[in-house]
């Protein structure tokens, strides 16, 4: 099944910094139960909020993990990610976390420290290869 529902050139955009945050492809149908909910994500969501106009990318990459953070989910892991490859430092994400702790709570933030902590100890080990 093929549903398309975003404008063809906010997806390029989006597939664009999809591709650049988490260096892997946009994802693509898989022709199974979930077509419906990828492309709400892949068609709507992803060019209405990262390829729209106003706040750039690197910030929306940095309120992410804040507005995870204060969620507790784990796509924080990812989104660090993405916004270390956005420019942000390892400093600076460290700065976040301590930063909404007094906001968000320790127990999220101390999650978040504990998967940032990961995500840093990944990139040590992918580069020391």
């Amino acid at each position: 099944m093929t549903i398309v529902w975003g404008d063809p050139d906010d997806v390029a955009k989006a597939r664009e910094l999809f591709e650049r945050m988490h260096g892997k492809p946009y994802p693509e149908p898989a022709g199974d139960e979930f077509d419906v909910f990828n492309a709400l994500a892949t068609d709507i969501q992803w060019p209405a909020t990262w390829a729209a106009g106003g706040l750039d990318f690197k910030t929306r990459a940095l309120c992410t993990v804040a507005a995870l953070v204060d969620s507790g989910r784990p796509q924080v892991r990812g989104h660090i990610k993405a916004a270390l490859a956005a420019g942000w430092s390892r400093q600076d994400i460290a700065d976040l976390i301590t930063h909404i702790a007094f906001y968000t709570g320790f127990p999220s933030a101390g999650n978040a420290m504990r998967a940032a902590k990961e995500v840093f100890a990944e990139i040590d080990q992918e580069s020391a290869h």
